[in-house]
């Protein structure tokens, strides 16, 4: 490996070592912490968020260490030959991490941070980094009047990804780590400039030093400064150390950060298929799915084996020129997490399911297609027992002739999700439909105000009957209202006797039998 690389590398994980401390101190102390809550935030206190700022830091001067270095040590030259991109990079990281910082510290709006991002992501690509044209598997792509809305949509994508990853201890930093490391081994293979590969390895060496600090149980967090500056630097680098002449190869940097992309696309899809607001959260993410399966380090070691994979096959894509190689690779990691129904397989089902809905509808006579239905139930995590508040649902549809009914439930604090559709293939138009939306609710344990979990929808023609129908409904909406609660109740017990077993096995020594849980789960009362 060449020394500058060792140097950067060294420079970056001891700087973080001295860093991490004083920051972690500093956020503590102005208050910039994670408190838990009872929804997403499971962790038992309050963790400081300035993890970003420490990894921005440990980077520039690892940079700096770099490329003097490279250079000769004591001869900066080099620094006064860096193009100004790199100053323009350095203005939009510094921009980006005191908006996260903001939001860390006073909780922005998803609107008022997308608008931030987009801003930024405009001046970068306004000083020279544009995608003018793509290459894919050995054809050249030109874009044209849309150069400048892809390099801009590239970066929002990359930011949003990393930022959208961070959500378990170490998630986003190890992910981080693999990523950076592999744009600078392909952009050390490409031939491109030595300042890129140092920018790469000085974040990937800054954050190992992080992980230090950031693995299960964190003590100090990346918060939403740190994932989103990494997303805009990894996204800049990976347009930069792609370039060949004057078109970006995009399969190798694509295979490397494979992962991000495919929680954000899966995100994007589960939200936009069940009609939840792209700014809800939830805890369907590929960190939240790993760490309830395979435990914290376990997760880690995960994402770790597909991160190294997918960056081995894009590196050896670059050496031997042969695209074809990212394909195989992204088909191997992401069918192993859907396969295995590790992550993705609920999105792949809402995904598929449309599609196959969508097909069937040019099959349909006309006169069918208000009597033909398509139903489609999903539980997209979790292991909740819904029949007993969807069947009844979709009788009293039948029976009343109703277009559409629809029902869509989160409960983050439960890992629990579901949806279910039933709804005829053509329905009426909009100016002729009545809807009735009602907002389901449940009661988090520990708490007396019930908070909305997700809705049931209906769709009817509006006559005076669909009318009288759906009054009838609403008449009778509390009676879903109990079907729900006392779903939401056995699944809180159920919880609530996981975990106890879960502590008691490791309170008790290998030779005592584990606590079971005694207290029985109360059966749902049919309707």
């Amino acid at each position: 490996m060449t020394p500058f690389i060792l140097v950067t590398l060294a420079a970056a994980f001891v700087t973080m070592l001295v860093l991490v401390p004083v920051v972690r101190a500093f956020a503590i102390r102005i208050g910039l912490v994670d408190n838990p809550d009872a929804e997403r935030k499971l962790h038992d206190r309050p963790i400081a968020l300035a993890g970003g700022l420490a990894v921005f830091l440990a980077t520039g001067i690892a940079f700096v260490v770099g490329i003097a270095y490279e250079s000769g040590w004591g001869e900066f030259s080099k620094m006064t030959e860096l193009s100004s991109r790199w100053f323009v990079l350095l203005g939009a990281s510094t921009a980006i991490l005191v908006v996260g910082l903001i939001d860390d510290k006073w909780a922005l709006r998803g609107r008022q941070k997308l608008l931030a991002q987009c801003v930024i992501a405009m001046i970068v690509v306004a000083s020279g980094t544009v995608m003018r044209s793509i290459s894919l598997f050995g054809f050249e792509i030109p874009l044209g009047i849309f150069a400048l809305p892809v390099s801009v949509l590239w970066l929002l994508l990359a930011i949003n990804a990393l930022n959208l990853l961070d959500g378990a201890d170490g998630m986003a930093t190890t992910v981080g780590a693999f990523v950076c490391g592999g744009l600078a081994l392909l952009s050390a293979s490409s031939g491109h400039s030595a300042s890129t590969v140092i920018a790469a390895t000085a974040l990937c060496g800054a954050l190992l030093g992080f992980l230090v600090f950031n693995r299960p149980p964190a003590s100090i967090f990346l918060g939403d400064a740190g994932s989103m500056m990494i997303g805009l630097i990894v996204g800049v680098l990976a347009m930069w150390c792609s370039l060949k002449e004057s078109a970006v190869v995009v399969a190798a940097p694509v295979a490397i950060l494979v992962l991000p992309l495919f929680d954000s696309t899966a995100a994007i899809i589960r939200r936009w298929m069940t009609g939840r607001s792209m700014y809800a959260t939830d805890r369907g993410h590929l960190h939240h799915l790993l760490n309830e399966k395979f435990g914290p380090n376990g997760m880690l070691l995960v994402v770790a084996g597909l991160c190294s994979f997918s960056s081995a096959i894009a590196i050896l894509s670059v050496r031997f020129n042969q695209d074809w190689l990212v394909l195989v690779g992204a088909v191997v990691v992401l069918g192993f997490l859907v396969l295995t129904r590790t992550f993705g397989h609920s999105e792949c089902r809402l995904l598929l399911g449309r599609l196959y809905h969508f097909a069937h509808s040019f099959v349909v006579r006309p006169q069918d297609c208000e009597s033909s239905k398509h139903l489609r139930s999903v539980q997209i995590q979790g292991e909740g027992c819904w029949e007993p508040v969807w069947e009844p649902l979709v009788e009293f549809a039948k029976r009343h002739d109703f277009a559409k009914v629809q029902i869509d439930a989160n409960m983050a604090w439960l890992h629990e999700g579901y949806h279910a559709t039933w709804q005829s293939v053509r329905l009426p138009e909009k100016s002729v439909q009545s809807v009735v939306r009602i907002p389901l609710y449940a009661t988090r344990p520990g708490e007396e105000e019930a908070v909305p979990i997700g809705k049931v929808e209906v769709i009817a023609n509006s006559s005076q009957e669909s009318l009288a129908h759906l009054s009838y409904f609403l008449e009778h909406a509390e009676e879903l209202q109990t079907q729900v609660r006392y779903l939401v109740a056995n699944l809180d017990k159920k919880t609530a006797a996981a975990r106890l077993n879960a502590a008691s096995k490791l309170s008790k020594p290998e030779s005592e039998e584990p606590a079971v849980g005694t207290e029985e789960v109360e059966t749902a009362p049919t309707s």
